[in-house]
């Protein structure tokens, strides 16, 4: 079987962004007649280095380099490594070599250094490897796909999974950052690219318009993996007096993070919730500044998090709420983002609801049944959890329809993974 080589930052057990979706892709590549081998962030002591999601197993993994021990590390700085994010309390109590090992998890420079030597290992050693697959941002796994293309004169696929460029300008803005140099760079290379939805791609073709073919990029839309066991059959949950409720809170700028906490707050007293009433399980690459702007505030008594957790325990974390909730920031770069745990929620047949812009997300949310309030909107975003408690409370939240979850399952989403690799010729 011809093998796919797979570059990301982002792999199980972090639960970083698209850390689903690369794992996802992995352990279905063999569907479509791939064999993949990965090149993945350290793993870590302890965890599962997989997830249970797919039903072919994903037999290669090279991890650039040794397990981290966490185990001296608190519960806060956990969730921080797990989500990509520096450690709290900076360099204890890593020392020397093992302080390495912990930065390349986070560390772009060192992680591509790394994963440089860890992927010319593998192609000296193995000539089935035919096509690369490398997805981004952080842009480092773009990056080296590129140089390793042209040394090895292999076929190259690009998953942009969000903006490279966050600020996202307006189709004829100027800007000159790196990221938008990287952009136009990656954008202009003349190689396939996949793009999760339609807002993103449209925005990369006005942005170039006449010089990116539309033809090289094919939507592949976030799926969720029904072989996983968090997926199995179950009756909506309506029963018990304690609202469970799945939240994820996306990297929020400081404006949108204090609506948020608002408005709960003001759902919480609007409705006089009793202490116990409500259960919010934190999701999300926000947690751990969402945890720390809440640190005293009552409402933090209300809040579930396994900070040892990964995406298996995410998963099931989902399986028993209510109904699930995505914050997004107020940008347009948030416009153009579906979370991986909101396709998986999707998939779940949960009811759904979004805080984000006018976009994909709450786009995504109103098509399964759901609702959406502006992002940084204190008071419209009281008023979505007072109308999502209220259907679940006379039993009124409704379920994704079957065409929508079909649309996502990863069968379906493999199916245009394929039509993006025919669209070039394989050496």
């Amino acid at each position: 079987m011809r093998k796919v080589l797979i570059l990301t930052r982002n792999f199980p057990p972090y639960v970083t962004g698209s850390a689903s979706r690369a794992w996802k892709f992995a352990s279905n590549f063999t569907t479509i007649g791939w064999e993949p081998v990965v090149v993945a962030p350290p793993a870590v002591t302890g965890m599962a280095a997989g997830v249970k999601s797919g039903a072919n197993p994903v037999n290669e993994v090279c991890r650039i380099a040794p397990d981290l021990d966490v185990g001296d590390l608190d519960a806060a700085a956990r969730c921080a490594l797990l989500h990509g994010r520096e450690i709290p309390g900076a360099n204890r109590p890593f020392k020397g070599k093992q302080a390495r090992q912990f930065k390349s998890a986070t560390d772009g420079e060192l992680w591509l250094k790394n994963a440089t030597a860890t992927v010319e290992r593998l192609l000296e050693e193995d000539r089935e490897i035919e096509l690369l697959y490398a997805q981004g941002p952080p842009l480092e796994p773009l990056l080296l796909a590129f140089n390793v293309a042209r040394k090895h004169s292999l076929n190259i696929m690009l998953d942009i999974t969000e903006p490279l460029d966050p600020s996202m300008p307006q189709p004829g803005a100027s800007r000159s950052s790196a990221a938008a140099k990287a952009e136009e760079q990656i954008m202009l290379s003349g190689v396939p690219i996949l793009t999760p939805n339609r807002l993103l791609k449209e925005y990369f073709l006005k942005k170039y318009h006449g010089k990116l073919d539309n033809n090289l990029v094919t939507i592949v839309p976030p799926a969720f993996d029904p072989s996983h066991p968090a997926f199995r059959r179950q009756e909506p949950n309506r029963s018990g007096t304690v609202l469970r409720i799945a939240l994820l809170v996306a990297d929020l700028p400081v404006a949108d993070l204090k609506a948020l906490v608002s408005g709960l707050e003001a759902w919480i007293q609007a409705d006089g919730i009793i202490a116990g009433g409500i259960e919010l399980v934190l999701l999300g690459d926000g947690v751990p500044e969402f945890l720390r702007r809440t640190a005293k505030k009552p409402i933090q008594k209300r809040f579930t998090i396994d900070e040892t957790s990964g995406i298996d325990s995410e998963l099931e974390e989902c399986r028993k709420a209510a109904f699930f909730c995505a914050a997004l920031g107020n940008s347009a770069a948030s416009a153009s983002i579906v979370p991986d745990r909101l396709a998986d929620a999707l998939g779940m047949g949960l009811p759904l609801c979004v805080i984000a812009p006018d976009g994909e997300a709450s786009r995504l949310a109103v098509d399964a049944g759901g609702m959406s309030a502006p992002a940084g909107d204190a008071r419209a975003i009281m008023e979505l959890f007072r109308a999502m408690a209220s259907a679940w409370s006379f039993g009124n939240l409704q379920s994704t329809p079957d065409w929508l979850r079909e649309k996502h399952a990863i069968g379906t989403v493999m199916h245009e993974l394929t039509r993006a690799i025919a669209s070039q010729p394989l050496h």
